[in-house]
């Protein structure tokens, strides 16, 4: 990869290609093993990292194969009846170990496969990712995982038919007993009250 990153940027100065090593090994790109980062040349006036990232926590262990095709059935199922589309994703609490969760790979969940599901902790950090791109949604995912021990699983959507009741005063209310569990009311998210008004 350095190499590489030097012929694009014609750099071929050793302590900036360090100190471009060890940003990739900062944000996670590369992982050098600790008798590396003794090899990299001193950069003036920067300072080296002196401890490793973060060890990644150990898996809660394998999940019965049938759970993992139901969760990407649910993906499927769920954007052939127009709930989710590109950009929707589902998630299950990991069967083994109830701070964690099982949510796929960033990726248009028609096409996700069970090689793409990940499994994450409660802090929404990749524990199966080996590198691959998560979605930003799973912080989401992770908090109601630990405000709501009785949740087993999420759907995050943008369903068409749902988002007019988002940005509108009229309310969602149950129309038949499938949906009594809207009976109470369904609260809208207001983001201007968290992120604050924006332009005038």
């Amino acid at each position: 990869m350095a190499d590489a990153l030097k012929r694009i940027a014609g750099v071929s100065s050793a302590a900036v290609m360090a100190a471009v090593v060890i940003a990739a090994w900062v944000v996670g790109i590369l992982a050098p093993p600790p008798a590396a980062l003794a090899q990299v040349p001193a950069v003036p006036g920067a300072v080296a990292p002196t401890t490793p990232p973060p060890a990644v926590a150990a898996s809660a262990g394998p999940v019965d194969p049938a759970l993992v095709d139901d969760l990407v059935a649910a993906g499927r199922i769920l954007v052939d009846q127009g709930v989710l589309d590109g950009f929707g994703h589902v998630s299950m609490r990991h069967p083994k170990d109830p701070t964690r969760f099982l949510m796929s790979r960033s990726l248009a969940p028609a096409l996700a496969t069970a090689a793409d599901i990940i499994e994450h902790d409660l802090e929404g950090n990749g524990i199966t990712a080996n590198g691959r791109t998560m979605f930003l949604e799973r912080f989401i995912h992770a908090e109601i995982y630990r405000a709501r021990p009785d949740v087993m699983a999420i759907v995050h959507c943008h369903s068409p038919p749902l988002i007019p009741f988002s940005v509108s005063t009229v309310p969602m209310k149950a129309m038949f007993h499938n949906s009594a569990f809207l009976a109470a009311g369904v609260p809208v998210f207001e983001i201007r009250n968290t992120g604050g008004a924006g332009p005038a």
